[in-house]
């Protein structure tokens, strides 16, 4: 099976531009396929010849997402300017900062990995296109251990790699939750993502290295990154405004 959502026919493209504004509007649950058929200027029946129920189109533009930030990501690992540390690391930190540069109005992707019921309901060709994806994600994200492995510089066993790994994994999956629940961010969670970042360093810096990567910094860090997740030549790291400030007091120990 092909990651066929990878260079989709433009038809495909536009009923997703369109899926994606009216679930805006109407919620991912609530939102109507008749709906997406008249604004997409197309019959229900072509509508249900691309896509057979809604969780079709939710896991379309699920598979769409993980796209956009797998090309990215390859874009970080073919760069001559970064380090494998830096590449290591960018690459954690570009679906986190892609959420917490969101715009207020911006789908919440996460959806999908809570409601695990939305794989039941989905079609077959659109679940086992989303398991290849993620084979291909885990071998990208392999491709940049084994590249530092290769070159010598990165010089731990094993055992601490994947302790690491791990570590990082959960790291950006907390950050990925935290920019996408509006109710993490008013309940205090309403920062940039410059812990993120610094937890990622702390991680990798565990390890054993043939030399410390003097270029790697929060600034390079949003240098390299702010082009690829948003056109606005100063990135904010916030979404919006929220009212509630009540828990964005320094914790005192």
């Amino acid at each position: 099976m092909n990651n066929y959502l990878l260079n989709p026919p433009k038809v495909i493209c536009y009923i997703l531009k369109v899926s994606s504004e009216v679930i805006k509007e109407q919620g991912m649950c609530s939102f109507k396929m008749a709906t997406i058929a008249n604004r997409a200027g197309c019959s229900k029946k072509t509508l249900y010849n691309y896509f057979k129920c809604k969780e079709d189109i939710v896991v379309s533009l699920y598979i769409q997402h993980i796209n956009d930030v797998s090309n990215c990501v390859n874009r970080i690992i073919d760069s001559d300017s970064l380090s494998n540390q830096e590449k290591i690391i960018y690459s954690m930190a570009l679906d986190p900062m892609k959420c917490w540069a969101a715009e207020k109005d911006d789908l919440c992707m996460n959806f999908l990995g809570v409601n695990p019921h939305i794989y039941d309901l989905a079609s077959p060709e659109f679940v086992g296109n989303l398991q290849v994806l993620f084979i291909e994600v885990k071998e990208q994200a392999q491709s940049v251990w084994k590249q530092a492995i290769a070159e010598g510089q990165l010089l731990s066993d094993k055992e601490d790699v994947l302790k690491c790994i791990l570590l990082l994994n959960e790291i950006e999956r907390g950050a990925v939750a935290m920019g996408q629940n509006r109710f993490l961010r008013q309940f205090g969670y309403d920062c940039d993502l410059k812990p993120t970042f610094d937890a990622l360093c702390w991680i990798v810096k565990t390890l054993k290295w043939k030399e410390e990567c003097h270029s790697l910094s929060y600034e390079n860090m949003l240098k390299t990154l702010s082009p690829m997740v948003s056109k606005k030549p100063l990135l904010d790291m916030r979404h919006y405004a929220l009212t509630m400030e009540s828990l964005k007091e320094s914790i005192e120990l």
